[in-house]
């Protein structure tokens, strides 16, 4: 890491978010400073990045923490240019857990007594940027409750990026004929068929798709294996490897919170659990890890 003064005011000031000392924090901003809420939302001025902080503490159920990684710093004419691996860790209102690595760009410039403010802080670096890319087919691996939604959803503010949700769509579909693994296997099965020539569409007009389907069985993932490689596209194989109990210990918070189109108990979770088999290398997928 640096070791330039800024390392050192970067870190009071995530010790101030870390704390929820939000009106310490505004004294590390200048007056009119710019936060990068998230891709295409922006929060000007003191009044509005604390309000955005007091909404993201809200988000993460207040839990989130912040740190830095590596660190540039590129100085000149009493501006300085921050270049940052930013590790960010936290809980969600669900119950799920959050951990996100990113590389960002932040802008300070010194103050008449020799102190730093923040002028930019754009923790999303140049992720901001429009994907120049080929299309990709994201899909997602792991047990219920293992994050893949949350991940999923993360993707998807990704620009030229769509979400399909299966949850949402057999909720609307099938709000009352899903009681057990065939149930599910047959409307999902349907979904499946329904959306395959659509997802087609999506990828061959140059758009990426992140499909939240559990791609839990060699079989789920050859239809999304099918899908990327008739439309000639990319593909990454999220694979989330975490443990039962964790699982089961984020299922029933969810559960509690009610914000899930489906509630399943730990019976249910061992009951379809049993059928789960993880990537293995001889099916050829891009596979990135998640534990």
């Amino acid at each position: 890491m640096s070791s330039h003064e800024l390392t050192h005011v970067i870190a009071a000031a995530d010790h101030a978010i870390n704390q929820e000392n939000f009106p310490a924090l505004m004294d590390f901003y200048s007056e009119n400073a710019t936060l990068v809420v998230r891709p295409g939302l922006y929060a000007t001025g003191r009044e509005q990045i604390g309000k955005a902080f007091v909404a993201i503490a809200e988000y993460f159920d207040h839990s989130l923490t912040v740190s830095q990684g590596d660190m540039i710093v590129v100085e000149g004419d009493d501006i300085a240019l921050v270049l940052a691996q930013t590790l960010l860790n936290g809980r969600q209102q669900t119950g799920e857990e959050f951990s996100e690595e990113r590389q960002a760009t932040y802008v300070f410039k010194r103050t008449t007594d020799g102190g730093w403010q923040c002028v930019v802080d754009n923790s999303y670096g140049t992720s901001l940027l429009p994907a120049k890319s080929l299309p990709v087919l994201y899909f997602m691996c792991g047990k219920a409750a293992a994050g893949k939604s949350t991940f999923a959803r993360q993707l998807a503010t990704r620009p030229k990026t769509v979400l399909i949700d299966e949850d949402a769509w057999l909720a609307r579909l099938y709000p009352s004929e899903i009681h057990n693994v065939a149930d599910y296997v047959r409307c999902t099965g349907r979904v499946r068929e329904i959306l395959s020539d659509h997802i087609d569409t999506l990828l061959r007009q140059g758009l990426s798709v992140v499909l939240d389907f559990p791609a839990n069985t060699p079989a789920s993932r050859q239809w999304a294996k099918t899908l990327y490689e008739n439309a000639g596209v990319a593909h990454e194989l999220h694979y989330f490897d975490v443990p039962n109990d964790t699982c089961k210990t984020r299922l029933n918070a969810r559960n509690a919170a009610g914000t899930h189109p489906f509630t399943m108990n730990e019976d249910g979770f061992d009951e379809i659990t049993r059928y789960f088999v993880p990537p293995s290398t001889e099916e050829g997928f891009m596979v990135i890890h998640h534990t």
